[in-house]
């Protein structure tokens, strides 16, 4: 990756100013760089929205006018203060504005908010020429460029990258792309339509009797194959795996899913990350202990099998260990 501009503003909700910088951070500035370049990679390898570029008009208009990167972040800077002010769950911050061509050579902007967190720092003072160590608190601390950047927007010629976060307070619930970007029929999440196409398939499958354990590990399963296969989740591969030649089941299934405004065919942004997030399934006994098996393994009778006692309690077997390693 390739840093090109930087430029970094504050919005101080405290005050109710905003402080624009007059000049960029000069590229040099290796710490800065770094900041910038673990808060694309984290976006990058981790759930986002995709949209095209111009289903947001304010994002376009950014795009074509970034050749004036000074005053187009002072514009973006000034609006999105007065779009976030008055909302008391949302704190103060910086918008951290840069150019950048990442390794495959895409030409990319981006916009990180930089929420402020509270920490407590030592200070050391002064009181009559002896010398005390303080400990105070800090509102404006910034967040960790690896976990604590929130809301994120990379843009390109084409397309729309956003990471975001839901503030929820007295004036309701606020997300950046609906309540700023202004973008028409936000799409839902890809975890979240993972979630209703697993209740539904739980749903349905205790109307046919179906075992909730192996059900749960067979959706799972398509859900990554599909994912691995074609980058999208094809429902009606997930529906033949999970039913069968259950029809009646099929056509339940797909009854629920329009009723949930899910598509039969559900677009994944970011294959890659869904593809390693589905790839191992979390098995919970009630005895405490848990267990994390590779999908591809949960079929393999040489590798680890679920036998039905005869008191109706269940044994997991593991199977062709070579060795046993214990992390402290």
């Amino acid at each position: 990756m390739r840093i090109l501009n930087i430029i970094d503003h504050i919005l101080d909700k405290d005050s109710g100013n905003v402080v624009l910088s007059q000049r960029e951070i000069p590229r040099e500035n290796l710490e800065i760089t770094k900041y910038v370049e673990k808060v694309v990679e984290k976006v990058l390898n981790s759930e986002y929205l995709e949209i095209d570029l111009k289903r947001s008009p304010l994002l376009e208009q950014f795009w074509a006018n970034s050749d004036d990167f000074q005053q187009i972040t002072e514009k973006f800077a000034l609006d999105y203060f007065e779009a976030v002010k008055a909302n008391e769950k949302i704190p103060g911050g910086d918008l951290l504005f840069f150019k950048a061509e990442l390794d495959d050579l895409t030409s990319v902007i981006g916009i990180a908010k930089l929420d402020y967190t509270q920490r407590y720092l030592h200070n050391v003072e002064y009181e009559d020429d002896v010398l005390v160590n303080n400990i105070i608190k800090n509102n404006n601390i910034l967040p960790s460029p690896g976990q604590g950047v929130k809301n994120v927007i990379l843009i390109d010629e084409e397309k729309v990258r956003i990471r975001e976060q839901q503030y929820t307070g007295e004036s309701g619930k606020w997300v950046m792309s609906k309540d700023f970007l202004n973008v028409v029929d936000v799409p839902s999440k890809v975890s979240t339509d993972v979630k209703q196409i697993k209740k539904s398939i739980q749903k349905i499958s205790e109307k046919y009797d179906q075992d909730d354990f192996a059900v749960t590990s067979v959706t799972q399963q398509a859900i990554h194959d599909s994912i691995e296969k074609d980058g999208v989740i094809d429902n009606d591969y997930v529906a033949d795996i999970v039913f069968e030649q259950k029809e009646e089941a099929k056509a339940e299934f797909k009854d629920q899913l329009a009723k949930k405004s899910i598509e039969p065919v559900v677009e994944v942004p970011n294959a890659n990350y869904f593809e390693k997030k589905y790839e191992r399934q979390k098995i919970k006994l009630d005895n405490g202990i848990e267990i994390n098996v590779p999908i591809s393994l949960l079929k393999n009778r040489d590798a680890i099998e679920f036998e039905t006692n005869n008191d109706g309690s269940t044994s997991v077997v593991i199977k062709n260990v070579g060795s046993l390693t214990s992390n402290f």
